[in-house]
């Protein structure tokens, strides 16, 4: 993702020719030790005030960088040079050129985009649209998928790694399932070098839920939210996903999140935005999925019946739903119902995994997954 980070600093004017001279050594550590460093402007805005116009080429290597701070010697020096910062602001491109990875929007909401990632070459390339997981809430977004999205494009796919409104700012019913649909439907004027032929979905968490009711769009009722798609992926993937919504609601799935200091799962990614949880916090006393729908089960069972994967009918779209064996966050319960409900599912537990393991590119359960996704996106299209 084309990310930008805005930092305003003071300089006195008897050091700015000591920063300006360790300025070529910061870009030079940049870019060398820093994992999706593009650019960087530094724009002079009075006599000692600056602005510092950075660009990286995603979240997570915006993340990666904050972290080390001043690691090296040379970026250690220009920081030294700076008497104070004044502000420091993350912003997004949305007039990325064609390239390896942009951004592009799909709607007006700053949840409505996603980043593009495209292999080398001339394609057509097979696609896998990312779905991030995170309750469905605002806290979690896309940058979660970003480990997933390179492994993928290093494998020869195209990645669509796509946000959606999520509870807390603007996210729930309908809106999140409108978001999904469109992101989806979206891959067909992404790029001329997508195949439209050989699309997947995949989903981590309250992703995988998304992702398997996209691959079951088809089958919606005339009218139902999502119905009538434009994209129809040809498989889709559940990781460790809620794929019983109402056995979730049931059982008060997603309370814990009533709790901001309630301890993080092993392997837990800390929120992007901590400052949607008070919001969440106060919803989510009968249970997230309540506040995702609009109601319990029983009050608005038709949401559920066209939402909920285990209640959907089939739509000739093989889905794999994997399921860790120690995942202690979303029972794997969820994921053998939808597989015995419906014909297109298939379980796979591996043992041992944890919710998070499930999702890590170095795990052996996502080697199952590429191995799953190549015999039904790549090898039998190619056959």
């Amino acid at each position: 993702m084309a990310v930008i980070e805005l930092t305003t600093f003071t300089v006195r004017p008897e050091r700015t020719s000591a920063m300006l001279a360790a300025r070529p050594g910061m870009l030079a550590a940049f870019r060398e030790g820093r994992r999706g460093f593009v650019s960087a402007k530094l724009v002079r805005l009075d006599a000692g005030t600056w602005l510092d116009v950075v660009e990286w080429i995603d979240d997570t290597a915006w993340d990666e960088s904050k972290a080390k701070g001043g690691d090296d010697p040379r970026v250690a020096e220009f920081f030294g040079t700076i008497d104070a910062l004044v502000s420091s602001r993350r912003g997004a491109r949305y007039d990325d050129p064609p390239g390896p990875v942009r951004t592009v929007a799909y709607g007006p909401h700053p949840a409505q985009a996603g980043e593009l990632y495209v292999p080398a070459g001339e394609g057509p390339f097979p696609v896998v649209v990312l779905l991030h997981g995170g309750y469905w809430t605002a806290m979690f977004d896309r940058r979660t998928a970003t480990p997933l999205a390179d492994d993928l494009v290093a494998r020869g796919y195209a990645v669509w790694n796509a946000d959606y409104r999520r509870l807390g700012d603007g996210g729930g019913w309908p809106s999140t399932f409108e978001d999904v649909a469109t992101a989806v439907d979206a891959v067909a004027d992404l790029d001329p070098a997508l195949d439209l032929a050989r699309v997947a979905v995949v989903g981590h968490s309250a992703g995988g839920q998304l992702a398997a009711w996209a691959a079951h769009r088809a089958a919606l009722p005339e009218g139902a939210v999502g119905a009538a798609p434009k994209v129809v992926p040809v498989a889709a993937v559940s990781l460790a996903g809620v794929l019983d919504l109402a056995e979730a609601d049931r059982t008060g799935f997603g309370t814990v999140l009533a709790d901001g200091e309630a301890a993080r799962p092993a392997g837990a990614p800390a929120p992007a935005y901590p400052e949607f949880w008070p919001t969440v916090a106060a919803g989510v006393g009968e249970g997230v999925v309540k506040l995702l729908l609009g109601g319990h089960v029983d009050e608005v069972p038709d949401r559920y019946a066209t939402t909920s994967p285990s209640e959907l009918a089939g739509a000739g779209v093989p889905v794999l739903a994997l399921h860790g064996s120690a995942d202690d966050v979303v029972p794997a319960a969820y994921s053998r119902t939808y597989a015995s409900r419906v014909a297109e599912g298939e379980y796979r537990e591996v043992p041992g995994a944890d919710h998070f393991q499930v999702m890590d590119p170095a795990h052996e359960s996502w080697h199952r997954v590429v191995e799953w996704l190549a015999q039904r996106v790549v090898s039998e299209k190619q056959g």
